[in-house]
């Protein structure tokens, strides 16, 4: 299914509970309501119906890091840095002796081997959920392979101009999927990662990605929990946000700078959904980063690769002395860890899910009006400057945090720390940067 059958297929479903009018619920792609979600407002479709110049700063540098830019100069003298990249496509080129290069399929096919062994895995693994809920660290390679088929590996002649956007950008994103660091956010944390509160601008400064690529995944959320606002978020978080038909996302794919800093040219998201014949599709799609939905999900995931922490992939068992017979495979995806990510080299998120059941109501201190009440739900969002005691080599608190004697540097220092969703009272904001205020007299009501 092409990128543009496959958005017009997941923008024209049903309004769903807490949707506003006029958000991604259209017929048609002429209303602009996916590319304002993916680009922002006011975006407009590139020569090739997408952001071909940034994508292509993407794709020269996709094609070097593969390796076929070497290949390119090594069997037929062509130099990939000298061709205009930022100006139009290079899906292929003729070569000495008129040689056609097909440089899209060439690229991929540095990553065929890796994509039959993931869809080979997967198949002895299990089918992926029908939900895309509860998905293990064994299940990103399913995800991944999924974005290619057999036919994407075939040398084209590109006589239909129509498809050449939409096989360079399976190129473009599959060939980066593969090269990416693997990462996994648990069940329980999707919905907050995807529907975290905006970022304040010294926190994108911060930004360091630990890859030159990162793709990050998690089960299902649905497109209208992304561009929610606070008030149909609640409602919809009350609702449970079962998945059905509705186009999802999946995760993302980003890319660093040289440095480690957040490369904003382009990020994608991982987006799915069920096309007419009840078939699950899914696609890496460009979106930009900003304050739009999809520059807002971009933006959440970096910081959760740029501050949160991950366990590394565990070590799986000795093989044998066939690595990749289905025999080796099967003791792997029932092992402990090849299903905690250890065949893919999955990286999750740590993260100790609280309670199941809701805490009790607390009893009020004297003088107040009233038990204190659980009302609605503040949005997870990134607090700067949390203090963070300092502990010895025996992991105890080397002096006090916030007491008195608390000295930074010494006793603590300062971190950014993720706070989940959480259940707040009714007369406060949910907002997680709205100021709220207590009134001196102490009769008065409460503002904001």
């Amino acid at each position: 299914m092409s990128v543009r059958n496959l958005l017009d297929t997941a923008f024209a479903q049903l309004a769903a509970p807490g949707t506003r009018d006029g958000g991604l619920t259209v017929t048609a792609l002429g209303s602009g309501a996916w590319k304002e979600f993916l680009l922002g407002p006011g975006a407009g479709p590139g020569r090739s119906g997408s952001w071909d110049e940034q994508l292509a700063v993407l794709w020269k540098r996709v094609v070097a890091e593969c390796g076929e830019a070497l290949r390119l100069a090594d069997e037929h003298d062509i130099d990939w840095e000298l061709l205009p990249h930022e100006s139009r496509l290079v899906l292929a080129l003729s070569g000495p002796d008129s040689v056609v290069v097909d440089v899209a399929a060439a690229a991929l096919a540095t990553q065929r081997e890796q994509w039959e062994l993931e869809q080979r895995f997967a198949r002895i693994h299990r089918r992926l959920p029908s939900g895309l809920s509860g998905l293990v660290p064994a299940d990103v390679g399913a995800l991944r392979s999924g974005l290619l088929d057999e036919h994407d590996f075939r040398t084209s002649t590109y006589a239909v101009e129509r498809d050449r956007a939409v096989r360079w950008l399976r190129a473009l994103t599959s060939t980066a999927a593969y090269l990416a660091a693997a990462h996994m956010v648990p069940a329980p944390l999707a919905l907050d990662v995807v529907t975290t509160a905006p970022l304040d601008e010294p926190t994108r400064a911060a930004l360091r990605l630990p890859a030159p690529w990162s793709l990050i995944t998690h089960d299902a959320v649905p497109l209208r929990a992304a561009q929610a606002d606070d008030d149909e978020l609640a409602a919809l978080v009350e609702a449970g946000m079962c998945v059905g038909p509705e186009p999802v996302i999946l995760g993302g794919l980003l890319a660093a700078q040289p440095d480690g800093r957040l490369d904003t040219t382009s990020g994608f998201l991982l987006i799915s959904c069920l096309d007419a014949a009840g078939i699950r599709c899914q696609v890496l799609q460009p979106a930009a980063y900003g304050d739009h939905a999809g520059g807002r999900v971009l933006y959440g995931y970096a910081a959760q690769l740029a501050f949160a922490r991950w366990t590394p992939p565990p070590v799986l068992p000795d093989p044998g002395p066939r690595p990749t017979s289905r025999s080796t495979l099967g003791r792997i995806a029932t092992s402990e860890a090849g299903q905690a990510g250890g065949f893919h080299g999955i990286r999750v998120l740590d993260f100790t899910p609280p309670p199941e059941e809701p805490p009790e109501e607390r009893p009020a201190p004297a003088g107040s009006r009233g038990p204190l009440a659980f009302g609605t739900w503040r949005r997870a969002h990134w607090k700067p400057g949390v203090r963070i005691g300092i502990r010895d080599g025996d992991g105890r608190l080397i002096g006090p945090v916030y007491k008195d004697g608390a000295v930074e540097g010494l006793t603590f220092g300062r971190e950014r720390r993720f706070f989940p969703r959480a259940r707040i009272r009714p007369d406060l904001p949910l907002a997680p940067t709205t100021a709220v205020y207590k009134l001196s007299n102490s009769g008065a009501p409460q503002g904001r």
